[in-house]
């Protein structure tokens, strides 16, 4: 019950964060930030509704939408 509180997330610094971030958006995004980061990086899944990344061996899906007033975010949430 209650696993899903301690599970790792991460938001995703990206551009422009007034454009809502698209597959390829957020794919550049992730990888710049895991380059900047010295982690290792692979996508899984590319799939518009079902984005999946492992980052250092932690399998994570790619939440792409809504992050405040009038901004958008990527956030990346341990499955």
């Amino acid at each position: 019950m209650f696993k899903k509180l301690f599970k790792k997330s991460m938001n995703i610094p990206y551009e422009n964060i007034s454009v809502y971030p698209t597959v390829s958006i957020a794919k550049d995004a992730i990888a710049n930030y895991c380059g900047e980061q010295g982690k290792d990086c692979e996508f899984l899944d590319l799939k518009v509704d079902n984005m999946q990344v492992q980052i250092d061996g932690i399998i994570y899906e790619v939440i792409r939408g809504l992050a405040g007033r009038g901004c958008y975010g990527i956030r990346c949430r341990e499955l």
